[in-house]
């Protein structure tokens, strides 16, 4: 967990255990005060709420992450049709503002824009735009009866795709944005409470002349 602390927070935590150093040897002098006792139980849930913090900031960032693999693209190129040629070569945005790959066939030696968004935010208005060209075409299709029966198929097929992929996705930016705002938050509380140990930290300090 460590290494996913923050610099300010590691910063915070060096701090916390220069105060808990001290605490451990007044209290073996038998020294230890109410106050300090009340600043290293302090530090101790400001620890804790650190770890907590930056713990759950990982499952988010790791799930945000998983989020975007979830899109294969499965290109063919538009010359050979084949797949086993092509080599990713960057990313495209095209009229509707939706991200895609750019691939090379090695083959064909030709580069093109696959025809479907890279990522699971763009799919949901591709998706959208393939269900209205669907309802088009059911509708186009009033004397073929087993053609419409199996578009009606794909199309029901897609529509349940659309809405688990949309609830998914709520979920983790709804996530993220609570992550988002408990580090802000996190951010002021341990910019208080930094300035607080200095300024305890210097009052330890030695006065001297020279």
């Amino acid at each position: 967990m460590k290494q996913h602390i923050t610099e300010n927070e590691r910063e915070v935590i060096k701090l916390i255990t220069f105060f808990k150093k001290r605490g451990d040897r007044l209290a073996a002098e038998g020294a230890l005060t109410q106050e300090h006792e009340e600043l290293n139980a302090a530090c101790e849930r400001l620890t804790q709420k650190i770890y907590n913090h930056a713990d759950f900031r990982q499952q988010v960032l790791d799930k945000h992450e998983a989020l975007k693999r979830i899109i294969e693209d499965h290109a063919q190129c538009p010359s050979c049709s084949k797949s086993d040629h092509l080599k990713k070569t960057g990313v495209a945005t095209n009229e509707l503002g939706w991200k895609s790959n750019r691939y090379r066939c090695r083959r064909c030696n030709i580069e093109f824009t696959w025809n479907r968004p890279n990522n699971p935010w763009d799919m949901i208005p591709f998706l959208e735009l393939c269900l209205k060209e669907l309802d088009t075409n059911i509708s186009a299709l009033e004397t073929e009866e087993t053609l419409r029966e199996r578009a009606q198929e794909a199309r029901d097929h897609m529509a349940v795709s659309l809405e688990q992929l949309r609830a998914a996705i709520h979920l983790a930016d709804t996530e993220k944005q609570q992550m988002e705002e408990q580090d802000k938050e996190m951010a002021r509380m341990l910019h208080e409470f930094k300035k607080y140990l200095m300024i305890e930290k210097i009052k330890l300090e030695p006065f001297s002349e020279n």
